[in-house]
């Protein structure tokens, strides 16, 4: 087969789209319900703690299925009978995963609660059952998302996806103004919202396919699933540990939780693209990886090109965004261009998984993510109580590099595809050291952060257009033609 570029943008820019709405809907809800008489930072914090439980759940009910259900299709997609044990049983294994977190949870409430400093989330009781049921719900659709994705499903995943965002916005608006003026009302919120959507896919899906609940195939796939599974805890370790140290300075947590809001936004944007590149990338795969590396190397060419681009559209919109506020969430403006630089990092490291994924190679990562996840937990424990938010950043900064590296050397090793590594390596790189050496000027010298941001953006759209400049010239040609 041949990449079809006129089918990737058009799936590229409708996922794209898609992802970015529920982000811009939160942007319209932070402001309404923050300042005097409403939430202040240290709120935000409770919330992003809480976001913490709900991706927590959500990777462990879930156990990979994504991935796997992304994967699985292709074995299956010509036996409607087997696809069908396939999906229903995959919705059914996350079903009681959730089951048994309950469970779980019911009997540890009190322990949890002590974890934490803040009084207010240590009664865990208040808000934490209701995280497990948001987590098991995200867990629900999420899977459904990657299922209509690979199936071209493109209606069933816009109206779906929309519903998400439009029906969680109102709903935490819900929560917050007429339940609780607290984290508690938007986590409540949050729940009936996103429960909607997943109890409506779960008729859709068991009217579809049956009930079903096949060991038989659910074994290969759980082989596929356990050791991405173990490597998405692992990732959540690394990702998320930053909050817990920072959870007792409620302020700075809050302040850094605008930014994290941001970059969460950022990464399901990202998500999008990387949606719309995945199944691409597996039908080549599938149809012969030598035959089609050409097409293989230009689709992760596209994808480093579009992450680069939206990051350097988004820097100075979120920092103008984060200067509305009337609290100290205005600060996290000074944040936004070295931590939105942080997922050029993550789309080298999806590009390089993808072989590994494909090959059903997934045990490395477990071995990979240990390493990683020590020196991301040592890194915090030595400088978030140095350089408070600049020390978690700089912690992942570092584990995330170690990440895409260890991805490279590793798929090179089994799949052997000569990438064009001043496109997917080395200048995304030199972005990322031109960032840092800015950002220590700008602290040392008081610089505007805007300025400093504003030679970020130029150095991205500068290494773009070094990179891509053939390319851009053949379609300006061809564009005024």
């Amino acid at each position: 087969m041949k990449l079809d570029n006129k089918e990737f943008f058009k799936l590229s820019f409708l996922y794209t789209a898609v992802a970015a709405f529920p982000p811009i809907l939160n942007l319209f809800v932070r402001p309404l319900i923050e300042g005097e008489g409403k939430l202040a930072p240290a709120d935000f914090s409770r919330i992003e703690i809480t976001e913490t439980i709900i991706t927590l759940v959500f990777i462990t009910a879930t156990l990979a299925m994504t991935n796997a259900i992304a994967r699985f299709y292709y074995d299956f997609q010509d036996d409607t009978r087997g696809s069908d044990k396939l999906i229903s049983s995959i919705f059914n294994s996350i079903l009681i995963r959730g089951v048994f977190i309950l469970i779980i949870a019911f009997f540890l409430r009190k322990y949890i609660g002590q974890i934490f400093s803040q009084p207010e989330l240590q009664d865990f009781s208040r808000y934490g059952f209701a995280a497990i049921f948001i987590g098991i719900s995200r867990a629900i659709y999420m899977t459904a998302f990657a299922l209509f994705r690979n199936e071209k499903k493109v209606r069933m995943f816009l109206l779906l996806s929309l519903l998400v965002g439009i029906l969680r916005t109102a709903f935490q608006l819900i929560g917050v103004f007429y339940f609780e003026m607290s984290f508690v009302g938007y986590v409540n919120g949050t729940l009936i919202g996103s429960g909607i959507v997943s109890i409506f896919i779960l008729v859709y899906v068991y009217r579809r396919t049956g009930f079903h609940y096949d060991t038989s195939i659910m074994k290969p796939v759980n082989q596929f699933a356990i050791p991405l599974f173990q490597y998405a805890f692992i990732a959540w370790g690394i990702s998320y540990a930053d909050r817990y140290f920072l959870e007792s300075a409620p302020v700075v947590l809050g302040i850094y939780s605008q930014v994290l809001n941001l970059g969460r936004g950022m990464e399901i944007i990202l998500q999008g693209l990387q949606g719309a590149s995945q199944p691409e990338m597996f039908a080549l795969m599938k149809d012969g990886i030598s035959k089609n590396i050409d097409d293989i190397k230009k689709l992760s060419h596209l994808l480093m090109a579009q992450t680069q681009t939206i990051i350097a559209l988004a820097i100075i919109p979120a920092m103008l965004y984060c200067s509305i506020f009337n609290t100290e969430l205005k600060k996290a403006s000074e944040l936004i261009s070295i931590f939105f630089i942080v997922y050029l990092l993550r789309t080298q490291y999806i590009i390089f998984s993808f072989p590994v994924y494909f090959e059903k190679k997934t045990k490395f990562f477990l071995y990979l993510n240990l390493v990683v996840l020590a020196v991301n937990l040592l890194l915090l424990y030595l400088l978030i109580p140095l350089w408070q938010a600049y020390g978690a950043i700089a912690a992942l900064l570092c584990s995330q590099t170690m990440q895409v590296i260890g991805t490279y050397l590793y798929q090179k090793k089994i799949v052997p595809i000569s990438w064009n590594l001043k496109k997917v390596m080395l200048f995304p790189f030199i972005i990322i050291g031109t960032t840092i050496a800015l950002e220590i000027l700008k602290l040392r010298n008081g610089f505007n952060p805007f300025i400093i941001s504003g030679i970020v953006v130029f150095a991205i759209f500068a290494s773009l257009w070094f990179l891509y400049k053939n390319e851009i010239g053949k379609y300006l040609a061809k564009a005024w033609r």
